[in-house]
């Protein structure tokens, strides 16, 4: 009883320690199963959000290929390098790649016993490449290095770290690292491509194109991807064609459209593009028919603007302009047109309108491909500087257009003018209900039986036809509440036109008839007068510049002879003949005859007339450029001599007609008039600089300038005066030796004084000149200062009543020219 209740005892005992051990061993095994795959999870997940950022990267990538595409993108268009990316993915494998490394690092003495932490390490090093964290990355890649890594891991990071070299700019360095490498590596080894290519890119920043296209060819026959593949086969055919290789550029894309499906379809149309383009020695029709058949092809709807721009490449070096054109047009105009393609085809429609000499379309082509480019490259500023040069041409080229058309509707009849209107308005209405038809077709399957007995808001033709009853009715109104009331419109134009002097003008609503048209025509002849001057004026300046800036002699020729029909005054009349004259003096002499007897007979006081009349004796003495000359009226200027002024600028007006110091001339004679002759003056002198010189920066500035004027009530003083005066001694400009002699004693006088009062010789206009004295507080310090010996002998020279004035009376003066000479 005594053994039995023994082992009754003892048997549960030692269950329970057996139990007690293989729970504790079960628990510590679970424990590093867990920490092993946490490890492993950890460092998976990194991979994978490095994969998915890759691979983002890759669809939202857009290669431009008219350009030498990159042998690795890094980052999309628009993007700046030298920030961190958008694309999400890279900042977490760095995240994971880090936690990785903290947590299960074994690293004891120097030796690292967890391999997986060297796969750690290559991950967070191409994260940071790909995040555009060039430094951190290097770090990452040379620490890897240094740790002893196993081969596999140890060549990756070695081409990686060259990898960030190149992007560091450190080429030459990259080269001597890996050109080793590329060329000790089996051409079976994956990494093989990879080191290669690298190699390349190096060489291709290097401006080395012989060695890029040699490695990069070497990378594209042993790429087992068929991605990278298709990139580095045509890396390798734009490089051969560069180097004018064109045998060896075709093989390149052949090779690519060999490959068919397996390439991506970007690389294997544009393949089929290059080949076509580059195999002149076909017949130009089978060029033409191979890629029309391309672009039949359903499969290639996506790639449209790029066919469509090859052929209209095509017809252009053929000359085929009409049709080059026609396809040029159906690229742009397609739905999935990126945004290199569209710089290409605007930058070639603008340069074929300038070699034509259409410089509106060339105008608005460059309007359309400047948004495309960021402001901060150079390829904006040069293609800015560009259109600023049309600027001047486009202006008046519509202006020319604007009131050619008016004139011609003035030169009708009324019966002519209706019928005219009648016919546009037909137009407009036959050209909405096409386009009204043109979109119902595309959905006819849809709306055909439910616009049959559709409510009349709902029937699109009814719908029309009611937007052009209230237009004959009540005009171009904006959907706006009150809208039958004028004045309540004004107020919401008033709110929304930010043109200070659009706003203030009333709104005026012309109804779609062609009795509203006619009656909205200028009536009254001053009307006509003026759009008849701003279109001769607008001619003789397109056919200056057209002269002068774009030495196309043809279109100046033709403006300036519509010009000279209009029978323009003879202000006008004298430059175009004399530049007609210029133009055909060496390649028509017999209509350059005509044109200098008609200048000299017709109008033979002017100072062209003598200069073609009697060029020995003309004075152009001292005449070098028509910068040096505006250079000695601005001195002339700033000293005061105006009447040298205008005198110097009559003579130099031949000299400089056409030229691009006219505008600046004109603004000093606007400026040189204004303080001879006052504000009025002034302003009427100004207006006829922005009437004539519209779009260059001197008619701009004068239009800026009347507005101030007008804005400040003709320079009119306001605020509060002071107290502060001016000494004023009148001198007739005939006695300028008096006046230099009276302002010399007085500064003599000055100088020995402790006042601080200065003086100055102004002129006041083309009969007197002021020497004032500045800086007076109190009118009793002028009795003290008369006093003085020197002073009174001094007055001995003056001739005319001196006065004292306040500043603001003294500048009212100089402005309005309301002083009067009472002493006379």
């Amino acid at each position: 009883m005594k053994k039995a209740g023994l082992y009754f005892w003892i048997f549960p005992l030692v269950f329970f320690v057996l139990y007690s051990c293989s729970t504790t061993k079960k628990g510590i095994i679970n424990q590093e199963y867990h920490t092993l795959t946490t490890k492993y999870n950890v460092l998976f997940n990194g991979k994978e959000a490095f994969a998915v950022g890759k691979q983002i990267l890759e669809q939202a990538y857009e290669d431009n290929f008219y350009e030498l595409i990159p042998v690795e993108p890094i980052n999309l268009r628009g993007e700046n390098i030298d920030e961190s990316s958008i694309v999400p993915g890279f900042d977490r494998a760095e995240e994971k790649a880090v936690k990785a490394i903290q947590k299960h690092s074994m690293n004891i003495n120097g030796n690292q016993y967890n391999r997986q932490i060297d796969a750690a390490y290559l991950l967070l090093g191409k994260a940071r490449y790909f995040d555009r964290r060039f430094f951190p990355a290097l770090e990452a890649f040379n620490f890897l290095l240094k740790s002893g890594a196993n081969q596999s891991i140890f060549v990756q990071g070695k081409i990686w770290r060259e990898k960030t070299n190149i992007r560091l700019q450190n080429h030459e360095l990259a080269i001597q690292n890996l050109k080793p490498i590329a060329k000790s590596l089996n051409p079976r080894n994956k990494f093989y491509p990879l080191a290669n290519a690298t190699v390349a890119e190096a060489f291709i920043n290097l401006k080395e194109i012989d060695s890029a296209a040699y490695y990069m060819k070497r990378a594209a026959l042993a790429a087992p991807k068929r991605r990278s593949k298709a990139r580095y086969l045509f890396i390798s055919g734009q490089l051969f064609e560069s180097l004018e290789k064109t045998d060896s550029a075709q093989w390149a894309y052949e090779a690519i459209t060999d490959l068919k499906r397996k390439a991506p379809r970007k690389f294997y149309i544009n393949a089929k593009i290059k080949q076509t383009l580059l195999n002149r020695s076909s017949v130009f029709e089978d060029r033409i028919e191979r890629i029309e058949r391309l672009l039949k092809n359903y499969e290639n709807k996506p790639f449209e603007h790029v066919l469509n721009r090859s052929l209209g490449s095509l017809y252009l070096e053929e000359r085929r302009d009409s049709l080059a054109l026609i396809h040029f047009n159906r690229s742009l105009e397609s739905p999935s047109i990126d945004s290199y393609t569209q710089i290409e085809n605007y930058q070639d429609l603008s340069d074929y309108y300038f070699g034509k000499g259409n410089y509106l379309k060339t105008g608005d082509y460059l309007d359309k491909l400047l948004p495309l480019f960021d402001e901060s490259t150079v390829a904006h500023k040069k293609l800015k500087r560009k259109r600023e040069n049309l600027t001047e041409v486009i202006v008046y080229e519509k202006t020319i257009q604007k009131t050619d058309s008016i004139l011609s509707l003035l030169s009708m009849n009324q019966e002519e003018q209706l019928q005219f209107f009648q016919n546009y308005i037909d137009e407009q209405q036959s050209l909405a209900e096409k386009i009204l038809e043109s979109q119902t077709k595309k959905s006819q399957f849809l709306t055909q039986k439910s616009t049959q007995n559709a409510f009349y808001f709902y029937n699109p033709k009814v719908v029309l036809k009611g937007r052009q009853t209230y237009k004959a009715n009540w005009g171009n109104r904006p959907n706006v509440d009150n809208w039958r009331q004028t004045a309540s419109i004004q107020t919401v134009l008033s709110k929304t036109t930010l043109d200070s002097e659009l706003s203030s003008k009333k709104a005026v609503f012309i109804q779609q008839t062609p009795e509203s048209y006619v009656t909205a025509l200028p009536k009254k002849e001053n009307a006509k007068d003026s759009i008849t001057r701003l279109n001769q004026k607008a001619y003789l300046q397109l056919g200056m510049i057209y002269k002068e800036k774009f030495g196309d002699f043809p279109l100046a020729r033709m403006r300036l002879d519509t010009l000279l029909i209009s029978n323009p005054p003879e202000a006008i009349a004298v430059q175009a003949l004399y530049h007609l004259y210029r133009m055909n003096e060496k390649e028509f002499p017999q209509v350059a005859a005509e044109n200098k007897a008609r200048l000299v007979t017709d109008y033979p006081d002017t100072s062209f007339a003598r200069l073609l009349s009697d060029p020995d004796n003309y004075d152009d003495s001292g005449i070098i450029t028509p910068e040096t000359l505006y250079a000695k009226a601005l001195d002339l200027f700033e000293k005061q001599d105006f009447k040298n002024v205008l005198r110097e600028i009559e003579s130099l007006e031949v000299v400089t007609s056409g030229s691009q110091m006219e505008p600046k001339i004109a603004l000093l004679k606007a400026h040189t008039k204004g303080r001879l002759h006052g504000v009025t003056t002034w302003k009427e002198a100004l207006q006829e600089v922005a009437t004539n010189f519209s779009a260059v920066g001197e008619g701009i500035n004068a239009k800026a300038l009347i507005e101030q004027i007008e804005a400040n009530n003709n320079l009119e003083e306001k605020g509060v005066i002071y107290k502060n005066y001016k000494w004023i001694f009148p001198f007739l400009n005939s006695n300028q030796r008096q006046s230099l002699a009276f302002y010399d004693q007085v500064k003599s006088i000055l100088s020995t004084t402790k006042r601080n009062w200065i003086v100055s010789q102004d002129v006041y206009d083309e009969t007197y000149s002021f020497v004032v004295i500045h800086g007076i507080r109190d009118t009793q310090e002028i009795e003290i200062l008369k006093a003085n010996q020197g002073m009174k002998s001094a007055l001995a020279l003056e001739t005319l009543d001196n006065f004292v004035a306040l500043t603001s009376q003294y500048r009212a003066y100089m402005k309005n020219k309301t002083w009067k000479n009472e002493s006379k």
